[in-house]
């Protein structure tokens, strides 16, 4: 068993112990002085020798004690159960060689798992589903016995990241070996873009503008927009991603927004939004406002030169294609060997895990000051008598 205090400042209390010592050498037994006759042939030089002396001894022994038990109190002692020692674990990500994973981490005794749900045995298939790399190893730290000892081997780069270093409460051996990342190319691109047009007559010349900029976004990305361009009569796809509406307002745009779409809307009635493009005198050309689950980029006029004068820059097509993505996802991938875990949240966890196998005190100790106390009164109550005899 550990012995831990919870609130070591409780033992400031112990600076009461002065109190009954100062007590004790100052009382004094009264005495009644008794003249003798003898007396008057001793000199008046010669005066009797002092010495400290400390009253009733055991029962300044018993407040002394009881004091100190109720500073001890006041921090709150805790014992501690050992902990118990565990085997090390080695967690290999999916994409790495078992062979190459067994000759980087090299452990011995070790229990070996696939970094995967359920953190399958390294003799199984890892599992199908994918699931974020970092928040198995968050998900794994938690569970694991705090002297269990970790160790990560994982390819290079590394996927399944969600912005930022993982922050565990231990330390982790981490190691990179040849391999590919389980996530491929095509699930990191995403599925094509379908980019929705629906215009009315007056607005015909503003769907070049759409359509040169949707060929420009091809130009990086083939083949990665399709373009459907109908007058607006015609209904919204179910599998429309991003829809410019160029017509008067209509309550199945709004609906679909609602539902979690994002619809470029021209001609929009005024906004609470976000400013989203400005000219330089600060007037509002667009403006990001959220519905439901979705979100409208709403034009403050027609999507012609006179009403937004950035359809004539030549990174217009850039500015349109970031605002109908909204913010950039956090990246997922990474060099591996820049993405060690750091190890500084230790000292909460490592705390909250032995506060809960911890066992007060408190009640012990009450019972025994209970029991203290009591047994003062009787050697007090009884000291007192002994001095009125």
């Amino acid at each position: 068993m550990n012995f831990s205090l919870l609130a070591p400042l409780g033992l400031v209390a112990l600076a009461a112990l002065a109190l009954p010592i100062l007590i004790h050498l100052v009382r004094r037994i009264e005495l009644r002085p008794t003249d003798f006759a003898a007396l008057r042939w001793v000199g008046a030089g010669i005066r009797p020798r002092r010495r400290l002396r400390v009253e009733r001894p055991w029962l300044l022994l018993l407040r002394l004690a009881l004091l100190a038990l109720l500073a001890l109190l006041l921090a709150r002692p805790l014992l501690t159960p050992p902990a118990a020692a565990a085997r090390p674990w080695v967690v290999v990500a999916p994409g790495v060689d078992r062979a190459a994973a067994r000759n980087a981490a090299n452990a011995i005794d070790a229990e070996w798992h696939w970094l995967a749900p359920g953190f399958p045995l390294l003799e199984e298939a890892p599992s199908s589903s994918f699931s974020p790399s970092s928040s198995l190893l968050r998900e794994l730290d938690a569970d694991l016995p705090a002297t269990s000892s970790l160790s990560v081997v994982v390819p290079d780069p590394a996927d399944g990241l969600d912005g930022e270093r993982p922050r565990l409460s231990r330390a982790v051996e981490w190691h990179v070996v040849a391999g590919s990342p389980r996530a491929n190319e095509a699930a990191s691109v995403g599925p094509p873009v379908r980019f929705v047009v629906r215009y009315a007559a007056s607005a015909e010349a503003s769907v070049e503008y759409l359509r040169a900029a949707v060929a420009a976004w091809n130009t990086r990305e083939p083949r990665h927009y399709e373009l459907d361009v109908q007058p607006a009569s015609v209904a919204i796809p179910a599998d429309t991603t991003w829809l410019a509406w160029l017509a008067p307002p209509a309550p199945e745009v709004s609906a679909w927004v609602e539902r979690g779409g994002v619809a470029l809307i021209a001609n929009a009635s005024a906004s609470s939004g976000d400013a989203l493009w400005k000219n330089a005198a600060g007037e509002v050309y667009a403006r990001n406002e959220s519905s439901g689950r979705g979100r409208m980029i709403e034009l403050t006029g027609a999507l012609i030169p006179s009403s937004l004068p950035l359809l004539l820059d030549a990174d217009f097509p850039d500015r349109l294609l970031a605002a109908l993505r909204g913010p950039p996802a956090a990246p997922t991938r990474a060099v591996a060997a820049a993405m060690r875990p750091l190890h500084e949240t230790a000292g909460m966890q490592e705390a909250s895990r032995s506060l809960a196998q911890a066992r007060p005190l408190d009640a012990w100790l009450v019972m025994l000051i209970a029991g203290l106390f009591l047994l003062e009164r009787i050697v007090a109550t009884h000291a007192r008598v002994e001095s009125s005899e």
